[in-house]
């Protein structure tokens, strides 16, 4: 039977997650339809002997390729060129997807022809067990929708255009993708950028997909770790510039305009760590500058839509506001209503 869905499971050194991962897929409805790759990325734990023990179980179904270590977006690269299911999506090792809700979604992706599927998706925080819903609110679910609606309509799709909630037409990605940065992180900016501009269709699902681990001080989204690789954005940010001139789409294109939006997003997020993490604030002033004078020159879509709160930002700065208090104000009610956003129930 033709495969359906292919998942990428981008795997190094995680023996301690990748059994629940792979569980969490084999859905004995589904699984004659599901292509499942296991990248193992030059592990030097038991991840590719879990991995070989499923491919041996479920041939038709698992497969494990081992390469040399070449991060996250070198393992991406390897399983995404090796997909064969009509979608692709990928999941991270550490984390999961809701086993209930695959037959469903393998149904509906049966049915669409989209370029790109949009799904909801939980972050479950390990040290307070809290879960939270990251929901898409189009006017109508399983409808093909533009850029055009899109960009019109931000606040009810930003949420599932992110590496959680996105699944890429094979097709589709394969003839628009670049090769994602190798040994960086945050390359899934990347990966949810270029070549999700390119898309002509857009379709949401009204289903959770995707379980999004949080909450571990060793994971990159941490705030200590975001400052300790904070050359890490850069390089994705500085990436993106470089690939946004390579676009092929008409100047007033909506795909470029979510491609600013998507490469303001990492921006923020650098501006947040160098003017609210680090502890030396004129260094953390001078970094920002930098880096707007440069988005500016390069890329003013992007420095248009983030030059508000980089001013706010080294307002903050200037008085000592952390990222810890910021991210309280973010997280009120009033904040959220004041700004429309929906909240997380």
């Amino acid at each position: 039977m033709d495969k359906i869905l292919s998942v990428v499971i981008p795997s190094y050194n995680c023996e301690k997650f990748l059994d629940k991962c792979v569980s969490s897929l084999l859905c004995e409805e589904v699984l004659d339809k599901l292509d499942i790759i296991i990248v193992n990325d030059g592990s030097t734990d038991s991840t590719e002997s879990i991995g070989l023990k499923y491919a041996e179980k479920f041939p038709t179904s698992v497969r494990v390729i081992s390469q040399e270590n070449k991060g996250h977006g070198g393992a991406l690269n390897t399983g995404l060129s090796a997909a064969k299911g009509k979608y692709v999506k990928v999941i991270d090792a550490d984390d999961w997807v809701e086993t209930e809700n695959l037959p469903a979604f393998v149904n509906k992706l049966s049915q669409i022809d989209s370029d790109v599927v949009l799904t909801h998706h939980y972050t479950t925080d390990i040290s307070t067990n809290e879960v939270r819903k990251w929901k898409s609110y189009p006017d109508a679910f399983g409808k093909a929708y533009t850029f055009k609606n899109v960009m019109s309509q931000w606040k009810s799709f930003d949420r599932s255009l992110t590496f959680h909630g996105i699944t890429y037409n094979t097709e589709f990605y394969k003839k628009y993708c670049i090769q994602l940065s190798e040994h960086v992180f945050y390359e899934d900016h990347e990966y949810a950028t270029y070549p999700c501009c390119y898309a002509k269709s857009i379709t949401p699902i009204d289903m959770f997909i995707y379980n999004y681990r949080i909450g571990d001080v060793a994971q990159s989204v941490s705030d200590e770790n975001q400052l300790k690789r904070v050359s890490h954005t850069k390089t994705v940010i500085e990436r993106l510039i470089k690939e946004y001139k390579t676009v092929r789409l008409p100047e007033k294109c909506k795909g470029r305009s979510y491609y600013a939006m998507k490469t303001q997003g990492l921006l923020i997020s650098y501006l947040t760590t160098v003017l609210l993490v680090e502890k030396d604030k004129k260094q953390g002033r001078a970094q920002a500058k930098l880096m707007m004078d440069n988005v500016k020159e390069q890329m003013p879509q992007a420095y248009e839509l983030a030059k508000k709160q980089y001013k706010a930002f080294m307002m903050m700065n200037r008085l000592h506001i952390s990222k810890k208090t910021f991210t309280k104000i973010l997280s009120s009610k009033l904040y959220n209503k004041l700004r429309g956003n929906h909240d997380f129930n």
